[in-house]
């Protein structure tokens, strides 16, 4: 199996490459849906501080790789022959998910104004509200260990274009990667 491993900062994306490779018939499985499974089990308010709490939690608890693992046990029950894995956060989850399939990195980023401006439109419990939940956010992706699976993708995409554009790029990709 191939796993497509979307690594990026919140805001770069992600979610909108997940919605193009959907609708190129390859499965998806999220990775903070494991903490947020965790957040509710602990019946905690599913807010972006108890997200990141219980994810450090759980990291710090089980290993770095946890999140990885359980998700790379979804990953095998699906049956395709490309899966795409949203939101690796450290170097570890990419050794975990190799476990699974062959992993293949894209790295998605976007500036941070353009990051900032998405967040807030979407709006969702997890997004910061106001700049200084962004940077705090921002600061935690930065201590998980995002940065080393940023340099060491496979694909790197800068998302600062409309969505025909993104979807241009995640296409090229895509195709290279079948063909490996």
């Amino acid at each position: 199996m191939k796993i497509i491993c979307l690594v990026g900062m919140p805001g770069s994306g992600k979610g909108e490459i997940n919605k193009i490779l959907e609708s190129e018939n390859i499965p998806t499985v999220v990775m903070s849906s494991i903490v947020r499974d965790e957040v509710k089990k602990r019946n905690l308010e599913l807010n972006i501080k108890n997200l990141d709490n219980v994810a450090v939690d759980l990291r710090e608890k089980f290993g770095k790789d946890v999140v990885a693992k359980r998700t790379a046990e979804k990953v095998k029950k699906i049956k395709s022959g490309i899966v795409c894995v949203d939101g690796v956060r450290n170097i570890e989850e990419i050794h975990a998910l190799k476990d699974a399939g062959d992993v293949y990195i894209i790295s998605v980023t976007a500036p941070e104004k353009i990051r900032f401006e998405r967040l807030l439109k979407r709006n969702e419990q997890r997004d910061p509200k106001n700049i200084e939940e962004f940077k705090w956010r921002e600061q935690k992706q930065i201590d998980f260990g995002i940065s080393k699976v940023i340099e060491a993708a496979n694909y790197g995409i800068t998302n600062d274009g409309d969505l025909q554009s993104l979807r241009d790029k995640i296409i090229k990709i895509l195709t290279d990667i079948r063909h490996v």
